[in-house]
Order: structure tokens, then sequence, then C-alpha cells
């Protein structure tokens, strides 16, 4: 009785969210690899000449010029600027309506501005809301429905293939506890039908993903609930409600003194000239301070020290990195990198990337097992 329980629990979820989880696990595979395939068919706005000038403009002159390009209706709100030579640097300008249904209203505005670090050359300005891989993404996020509807699209159906993962894991199970009927469960048949191929496919697989696919869904479902953030960080502190770390207060000004930004910027590409990428956002209060995090490991983000810097003066109010945090506050920092599959660089990424293929076939395959019992059962019988 139990048993047919989840069976109709994991036919029916999967049914009703089947499409989506196709649609969210196929973009999820081409995120994976997003980076480098931005640096591969974008390298003219990646990369630049050096021309043997290996001295970098100050950035705030460069944000500057970023900013005539944009006007200034269009506010930068983060950059990305790069210690290896021959990389452009980036700027962001974007704003979003939270509430609005619909890709292009969430977003009001969404531009890159790519500049040649050297000279100051404009090397492309993106409308990113139009960018391929960004529609990758928020079709990955949101379904290109903008948050309000999209995202809890997405979040509902992920917690659907949670339940499904564990409701497939124990219809996985043989009746019978023998060694006979695991391996039936864990090998495939040679010269079998399609429709015993496509049932394999579904059971065998399935269970090989179950642990990667569990992280990539807890992972997403902690970008999509504040609730699943809350849970996971509890558990990872002990059971424990840790105290969120504070932030530093600035001295208060409206925008950024250029000269204690550029002297701020100038001591951390001395301290850090490995780097992969310096990541500055630009926070809304006067009181807030200079915020960047040194990412030192390529493509990355859990591998980081952050830094708050007095936006008048250019004084270091607080620095941690990845060493300092811990529990909570340690998987967060990694939620993104073990969601994509970045953790451990390229090996991982392949990991990831076939999880995310096998996930977007086990609808498919699951949709055939429910449509040829369906044939099946309406076919009539013999006399």
């Amino acid at each position: 009785m139990l048993r047919k329980i989840f069976f109709w629990v994991h036919k029916w979820l999967g049914l009703i969210t089947g499409l989506v989880v196709l649609i969210v696990s196929i973009t999820g595979c081409i995120n994976v690899f997003s980076d480098e395939l931005k640096e591969y068919f974008y390298h003219k706005r990646y990369y630049v000449e050096t021309e043997g000038n290996s001295k970098f403009l100050n950035f705030s002159e460069l944000r500057d010029r970023a900013q005539q390009v944009l006007g200034p209706d269009t506010k930068i709100s983060r950059s990305e600027i790069y210690p290896a030579q021959g990389r452009t640097w980036v700027f962001r300008a974007s704003l979003t309506d939270k509430k609005a249904i619909g890709h292009w209203n969430y977003y009001k505005y969404y531009y890159r501005v790519y500049i040649n670090p050297y000279n100051g050359e404009i090397v492309h300005l993106e409308n990113s809301k139009n960018e391929f891989f960004q529609l990758v993404l928020n079709l990955h996020m949101n379904l290109l429905l903008g948050d309000s509807v999209g995202g809890m699209v997405t979040g509902i159906s992920a917690l659907c293939f949670f339940v499904l993962l564990l409701s497939g894991l124990i219809l996985w199970f043989p009746r019978k506890w023998k060694a006979k009927a695991f391996k039936k469960g864990l090998t495939f048949k040679r010269s079998v039908g399609i429709k015993r191929l496509n049932y394999d496919l579904h059971n065998i697989l399935g269970f090989y993903i179950l642990i990667p696919a569990l992280l990539i869904c807890i992972t997403g479902l902690v970008f999509a609930f504040p609730w699943a953030e809350k849970s996971v960080q509890f558990v990872a502190n002990g059971g424990k409600t840790i105290k969120k770390r504070s932030i530093p207060l600035s001295t208060p000004n409206e925008s950024y003194h250029p000269q204690a930004t550029d002297s701020a910027i100038a001591h951390l590409f001395q301290v850090y000239p490995q780097a992969d990428v310096l990541s500055i956002r630009v926070r809304e209060k006067n009181t807030d301070p200079m915020d960047v995090q040194v990412r030192l490991a390529k493509n990355r983000t859990h591998v980081f020290e952050w830094y708050y810097f007095d936006r008048n003066t250019g004084k270091l109010l607080m620095k941690y990195g990845d060493q300092d945090v811990k529990g909570g506050e340690k998987f967060k920092s990694m939620n993104y990198d073990l969601h994509t599959g970045a953790f451990a660089g390229i090996p991982t990424k392949l990991l990831a990337f076939f999880v995310s293929l096998i996930c977007a076939a086990m609808p498919v395959t699951g949709f055939l097992i429910w449509y040829n019992k369906g044939k099946k059962s309406k076919k009539p019988k013999k006399p």
C-alpha cells in the first residue's frame, strides 16, 4: 500500500512538473559552461591587445567613461576588473522590477560596458537583457516570466523534483532484497526492447545521479526560497541560529570619492596580482562602504577575500576571507559553485553537466513509461 502511494506521488508530480524540469535542466547544462562559452564566442569583447602598455588607467576615470556612454539615467551598479593583462574591464548597470511579469518587464534596463583599461576605449556596449546567455540564465531561473511568477514556478518545481528523487529511490528498491534483484537495478540488460531500455534509463540512471542531483536541487532551493536558505544554514550551524555578519558603516557621502576608490583598488592589485577578478558593488546608502570581493580562483566565487573600505578616505574598515567563514555562512558562500559545478573546476563542471543532462532525460523517459502503460491498458483482450 505504501509503495502504491509513493508511485502515485512520483507519477503525478513528474507529469505536472516534467516540462519545467526539462527546461531548467537543459538550460542548467548550458549555464555550467557559460563562462567558458562567453570567453570563446565573445573573445573580442573580453580581450584586448596591450601593445606594450601594461599600466591601467585609474578605476574612477574608466568608470566615468562607462557612465558617459550609458547616460545619466542608467546607473552603474557593479564592476568586474581584472589584474591579468589583456582583459577588458566590465561595468554593469541594471535595474529590476521584482513584481513585474515577463523578462522584458522585469528588467527596466540591464547593460554591460566592456572597456579597454589601458586607453579607456569602449570595446562593446551590450544590452544584456537580450544577450543569449543572459536569456538562458533567466529561462533557468524563472522561465523568462520574472521573479514574482516564474521564480515561484521554478522554485516549486525544484521542490517537487526533490520529492521525486526521494520517492524514486524508494521505488528503485526491489520488493525482495536479494543480490540478484539489486543487480537488475544497477546494470543495463543487453538485447532488450525499446520500452525496457527506456525503463532502465529512467530507473538506473536516476539511481546513479541521486546524490549530485539532490545537491543541485537543494542549492537551487536555497536560491529560490528564503526558508530553504535559513533551513540549510540552521542545519549547517549544528541546529543553532548564528547572528548575521554585520557590515561596518562608512562616513557619509553621496558617491565614492575618486581618489579613495583608486588608492584602495591600486592597493588590492599589489596584494593580489594573481587574482581572477575584483568584483566591486555600488551600494545605495550614503553610509555604505566600498565593497570589493577579490575572487582568487578562476570562475569560482567561494575562494575569496572580501574588503570594505570607507568611501571617502579609502580606509580599510573590515576584511574577511573564505578561511574565516564557517558553518552556514561557509555553505552559503559555496552555494553558487556547488549548484553550477564550479566548486573544483572542470571535473566538477563536467559532473554537473552530465547530471543536469540526465535530469533533463528523467521527465522524458518517465512520460514514455506512463504513456506506454496507458497504451497497454487500452488494448482489447483477446477472446
